[in-house]
């Protein structure tokens, strides 16, 4: 079972935008991750230890689930197809 990963933004000035991370490329994946490392000077990992939506700003609060999400597409395509389905999400609502 493949997962199709996507998220609509809303925006009062643009409307809908939807971003589909099922259908990236794997170049633009590693891109934007390595953005996100560089602007918070860390791996997700360590970022997500710290992290609370309590005290974050709207910004942040995109940045990081976009970047989890990014990271989640990317490990998922690297695991054998059949451990794919296996594989519970990081990042539960």
């Amino acid at each position: 079972m493949s997962t199709n990963r996507k998220v609509t933004i809303y925006s009062s000035d643009s409307g809908a935008t939807e971003i589909s991370y099922s259908t990236m490329p794997d170049a633009e994946i590693d891109r934007r991750i390595a953005e996100y490392e560089k602007k918070y000077g860390m791996p997700l990992k360590r970022y997500n230890s710290g992290f609370s939506c309590d005290r974050a700003g709207h910004e942040e609060v995109f940045d990081q689930r976009d970047w989890e999400t990014l990271t989640e597409e990317r490990d998922d395509r690297r695991l054998p197809q059949g451990r794919r389905d296996d594989r519970a999400p990081a990042y539960q609502h």
